[in-house]
């Protein structure tokens, strides 16, 4: 059963990605209010379908409220970096640094403070998986036109993403998997909120308020984006309080990143290299491998 979860957990997040793309794509609302918009309703919109999931249950324990906040500025600093680290530098490195962090700070973490143990197929499958992660960005991670800031925003992504997912493991195993939906609550009501003030004091909330007219199709994606990423956040937090982490992060982030370039192919008519072929063969064997 846990398997067959993290399969579905896997789907969520790579149609969550894909629904992003499109929603960037479609949206015909003012310049510079898409990223807004999004965070914002990405933010209640989720805080709000796990609250109706869970019943309505909220009773937050001290130690889900403190990861909660916590994984809310993560969320933040995270939204910050890609953005930020995107407009100044390759796109293919910039990812490998956020799947690094994404796989490694969850799989250290939960060793170095939770007492959780790694085997040796674990550890090869990881480093397999990180090897796949390199060649399928391969023919677009020159680092040599980045421009000033640009590693400082990629160390700064590792950071937010890996912590991201810690900070997930380390309340999901501590609680024993309970006040699953109060940490999911105050993380992305949080996150929507810290949106919301911080285009209050640019001043930009009108402008805001006008990119919600960003036309059906884009509507239709950003809610098709929102359900799969509610279903994704959910299926993560449990699949953490009842299998290893390294499992959980390594198959999650390799299985979403071959899926994607797997949609680039089929939707998009994107080709890929020689070498990224190469890479989703040695993501799906470490994925088996990892299982075994």
């Amino acid at each position: 059963m846990p398997a067959l979860l993290l399969v579905l957990c896997v789907l969520s997040f790579s149609f969550q990605s894909l629904f992003t793309k499109l929603f960037n794509d479609h949206f015909r609302g003012p310049a510079g209010t898409a990223e807004p918009v999004f965070s914002v309703t990405y933010g209640i919109v989720i805080a709000l379908t796990t609250l109706i999931t869970g019943a309505f249950r909220f009773a937050p324990s001290g130690l889900t409220v403190l990861f909660g906040l916590l994984n809310a500025l993560m969320l933040i600093l995270y939204n910050m970096a890609i953005i930020r680290a995107g407009s100044l530098g390759s796109y293919s490195f910039m990812m490998i640094a956020n799947m690094f962090g994404g796989i490694l700070l969850p799989v250290f973490t939960g060793v170095l403070f939770l007492g959780e143990t790694v085997s040796v197929t674990g550890i090869i499958a990881v480093a397999m998986m990180l090897a796949a992660m390199v060649l399928l960005n391969c023919g677009g991670a020159s680092v040599k036109t980045a421009k000033k800031g640009y590693y400082l925003w990629c160390i700064l992504l590792f950071l937010a993403n890996g912590l991201y997912g810690a900070f997930l493991n380390i309340q999901a195993t501590l609680m024993n998997g309970l006040e699953r939906t109060e940490m999911l609550v105050i993380l992305f009501l949080c996150s929507s909120l810290f949106t919301i003030v911080c285009e209050a004091v640019k001043g930009r909330l009108p402008s805001v308020a006008r990119g919600y007219r960003m036309g059906v199709g884009s509507g239709v994606y950003l809610a098709l984006c929102c359900i799969f990423a509610a279903a994704g956040a959910n299926l993560l937090l449990y699949l953490f309080s009842v299998m290893n982490t390294d499992v959980v992060c390594t198959v999650d982030d390799g299985g979403v990143l071959v899926l994607s370039i797997l949609y680039s192919l089929i939707l998009f008519k994107e080709k890929p290299a020689k070498l990224q072929w190469l890479g989703m063969a040695l993501a799906v064997a470490s994925i088996v491998l990892i299982n075994l």
